[in-house]
């Protein structure tokens, strides 16, 4: 039997996986906590921040990374008849209570005209701590900042629950949705009247990949951090204006985060020092 359903649950993940459009990103997962990546406000550990920006008539694209749960903690008293929660109350027993989940469902609302997504399982249903992704994408056909959820529905396992004193069972147990709720908001601004040479222009990183140094370039005064592969920074410049030199011997070897803000705008760029 246990081979059977281990079976069934191969299959399910296997030939669910028909879209395959996206991987999910290891700097996230390798976290082991649950949620929507990249996180849209700073998390101590994790360079890269919100959704990127877009512009109108310009190709977009952005990988989201999901940490599904395995287990949930919730109060369980508004899915069970009022005669079970008056029997568990008399019991002492809680209703709240840690659960298995099941599966959970994932949806993006809120993007601009020309962008959609999909997902790296069928139906956006990922079984309890698989991991996955959502690929947002497209060519935007309208401008502004859009709030953009990513909302988040747990199928949840109710265990039964036993008397612990007469030995019968108050409730047999049953699988629950969870309400729908965002698992994170992000703010995605697309730009409705720059070019894309206007935005090249404004900041350039060059060259990247390189072999001794780099020369971050910005036209616009901003907030510089540079984040290592394992989220800790190794360089900041506030208030910054012109060319920034990102060098071997600062810096050393390996894969940068380099973060910039300005405009109320955040933008990450990889840099690769070889």
């Amino acid at each position: 039997m246990k081979k059977t359903f281990l079976l069934c649950a191969f299959s399910i993940c296997f030939f669910g996986n028909i879209n395959g459009q996206c991987s999910p990103n290891f700097l996230f997962t390798s976290l082991g906590i649950p949620g929507v990546y990249p996180p849209e406000l700073p998390v101590p550990g994790v360079p890269m921040v919100g959704m990127d920006d877009g512009a109108v008539g310009s190709t977009y694209s952005q990988i989201l990374t999901l940490v599904v749960l395995e287990d949930t903690t919730m109060d369980v008293a508004s899915f069970l008849p009022t005669s079970a929660v008056t029997t568990m109350n008399l019991a002492g027993i809680s209703t709240v209570m840690s659960l298995d989940v099941n599966y959970v469902t994932f949806d993006v609302s809120g993007l601009p005209n020309g962008i959609s997504y999909t997902c790296d399982q069928n139906n956006c249903e990922y079984l309890a701590g698989v991991d996955g992704c959502i690929s947002v994408g497209g060519t935007p056909t309208q401008g502004g900042n859009f709030a953009v959820p990513v909302n988040m529905t747990i199928n949840a396992q109710i265990p039964p629950i036993i008397d612990p004193i007469l030995g019968t069972t108050v409730f047999a147990g049953m699988a629950v949705d969870v309400p729908s709720f965002p698992a994170v908001e992000y703010d995605l601004f697309i730009d409705g009247a720059t070019t894309i040479s206007e935005v090249t222009q404004k900041k350039s990183l060059y060259p990247n990949p390189t072999a001794n140094k780099a020369i971050l370039s910005l036209l616009l005064t901003s907030d510089v951090l540079v984040f290592n592969i394992l989220g800790k920074e190794v360089l900041k410049a506030n208030d910054f204006k012109g060319e920034l030199v990102l060098s071997k011997n600062d810096l050393g070897k390996g894969i940068f985060y380099v973060m910039v803000k300005s405009d109320n705008k955040t933008e990450t760029i990889k840099l690769i020092i070889k």
